[in-house]
């Protein structure tokens, strides 16, 4: 069977890409393609895989193994030709990826100990990669109504000088996996068209659909609000016009916008033969980095089928 593992990452829409797939589900049966959604990998199938960022103990996986390749194998007597599972998760936890302040710490080894579950399979990974400026203020607005870190100097020096780049997150996987097919898009280019990345990933054809924003990170003047109501002093932040959280300054959003540049040039390039990038042209992607927020975001704790 074809598997297809679209892993994330979150803050990518990934929820719009959930919705579409579960939407199309005439077009998958037609096509002999089966979906696991959230509420499947989240519901005991991958259990301990997809709610932390711990690493995947060998007996963990030994288990997963077992569980999925009886599912697999099920399906695959059924007559089914491709199987498609998404779940930012599995990169690992966006809460500890804020913690640690770091890009997906360990996502190498989570991928590759999920991806042994599908020995003997034709394994695609998919990879929505953001401009990191949008994507930690995206992740630290999303978290912040959740308890999350405020966004102050320290923590800020942290995201931008962080040696985790999206092309070390893309080699750790192709590493992991290295007989995997890697595909890699943005979410500046790619985020209101999931049915490009279903056909990219799956060669599944799915007409365009109309869905409302999906757990879009928290404007401005909310966060206000709720710092407030918290007892914390929003005013020692600055606050955008636009009415977007950005809590970096313009001279830190520059540096994080030119580093996510390089990853582009990189991917563009070639990728070192290691990903096989899907994305708009370069000049086209460049001009969505600067304040392209996409039509919509991903959460982190919600179930979907």
């Amino acid at each position: 069977m074809d598997v297809i593992l679209h892993v994330g990452a979150h803050r990518t829409a990934t929820t719009t890409f959930q919705r579409h797939v579960a939407a199309n589900r005439d077009s998958l049966t037609k096509a002999r393609t089966v979906f696991w959604g959230p509420k499947i990998t989240r519901g005991g199938l991958f259990r301990n895989m997809t709610n932390g960022s711990a690493p995947i103990l060998p007996w963990q996986a030994k288990r997963m193994r077992k569980r999925v390749a009886l599912r697999v194998e099920a399906l695959r007597q059924d007559g089914v030709r491709r199987l498609i599972l998404s779940d930012e998760n599995m990169l690992g936890c966006l809460r500890t990826g804020l913690e640690e302040t770091g890009l997906y710490p360990g996502a190498g080894k989570r991928i590759g100990g999920i991806a042994q579950a599908f020995q003997g399979h034709r394994v695609t990974i998919g990879l929505g990669v953001r401009c990191y400026s949008n994507w930690w203020s995206s992740a630290l607005a999303f978290r912040l109504m959740r308890g999350g870190p405020l966004p102050r100097a320290t923590l800020r020096e942290h995201m931008v000088t962080q040696p985790r780049r999206w092309r070390k997150v893309v080699e750790e996987i192709a590493r992991a996996v290295p007989d995997a097919r890697l595909v890699v898009w943005t979410h500046e280019a790619l985020a209101s068209s999931p049915q490009t990345v279903l056909q990219a990933l799956a060669g599944v054809e799915t007409r365009p659909a109309s869905l409302p924003i999906l757990n879009a990170s928290p404007r401005a003047t909310d966060l206000r609000r709720f710092m407030r109501d918290c007892d914390v002093d929003a005013d020692e932040f600055s606050w955008p016009a636009d009415g977007r959280f950005m809590p970096f300054e313009p001279y830190e959003a520059e540096v994080l916008r030119a580093q996510y540049q390089d990853d582009l040039t990189w991917l563009a390039k070639g990728a070192g033969g290691l990903a096989d990038y899907i994305d708009a042209t370069q000049a086209e992607t460049r001009a969505l980095t600067v304040d392209g927020r996409g039509s919509s975001d991903d959460g982190e704790n919600r179930y979907l089928a």
